[in-house]
């Protein structure tokens, strides 16, 4: 009885580690910026280049470029009692970042998806260069505009978002291909928070689609062409080969 006491503490220890040292240490978005903001002695790690350094980042990040031949010299000077969390672009130089980290004795956390996933969330930035923003929709005549569209097409985008910026010359593409069909509003994330409110947008790239006032679609993320053009068919009512 005792043995198979000390047998079941002896599982529950190897999930606990497992788990710590597996599971914990690469979170999405909103894990990661709860156990950064509960961790005071956080010690933000941005591994990207300098000039994607430049164009925004976390907030309190330092940058250190992961692929400078200097890598593992500078990170040997960093405070091992901090905790560290670390993000690239997209998540794969900094996984290989943090391998070279914990190998150095860092309590590591990664951020999944990196900074792209993180803007995609809406949440905050620093350093991003000052841009003309487009006006700011009236929540109430935006309304009245989609109600009043027999087909509409709703694209939610950001400045400082790259799959926003990627699709950009495909929707414009596909707002001239389809003029008379399909009404395309765009919707910029900075100044628009209570639209953004009002349709649940919590996420960019996200595209509504509406056909007589009913929402028929609402979807986030990059899509190529293809996809893209299944929205504006899906509002004008034709039916996709």
């Amino acid at each position: 009885m005792k043995s198979n006491s000390l047998y079941k503490l002896y599982l529950v220890g190897i999930f606990l580690t497992l788990n710590f040292t597996g599971f914990a240490q690469n979170l999405p978005v909103e894990s990661f910026e709860k156990k950064l903001l509960e961790t005071s002695n956080a010690f933000l790690l941005d591994v990207r280049t300098a000039g994607e350094f430049g164009g925004g980042h976390l907030p309190k990040a330092t940058n250190i470029d992961f692929r400078s031949p200097d890598f593992a010299n500078k990170i040997k000077d960093l405070p091992k009692d901090k905790p560290v969390f670390v993000y690239c672009l997209s998540g794969g130089r900094s996984a290989q970042a943090a391998e070279i980290l914990r190998k150095e004795g860092f309590q590591v956390t990664e951020l999944q998806g990196g900074y792209l996933k993180w803007t995609t969330k809406l949440k905050p930035l620093e350093g991003v260069p000052i841009v003309k923003h487009d006006d700011a929709w009236d929540l109430t005549a935006f309304g009245k505009l989609i109600q009043g569209e027999n087909a509409v097409v709703v694209d939610f985008y950001a400045k400082w978002c790259a799959p926003c910026l990627k699709m950009m010359p495909t929707v414009d593409k596909l707002s001239t291909d389809y003029k008379g069909k399909v009404t395309v509003l765009k919707v910029e994330a900075d100044g628009n928070q209570a639209v953004l409110q009002k349709y649940g947008i919590d996420e960019i790239p996200s595209f509504l689609v509406f056909q007589k006032g009913k929402l028929l679609q609402k979807t986030s993320g990059f899509r190529e062409e293809a996809q893209l053009k299944e929205l504006f068919d899906q509002a004008a009512g034709v039916h996709s080969k």
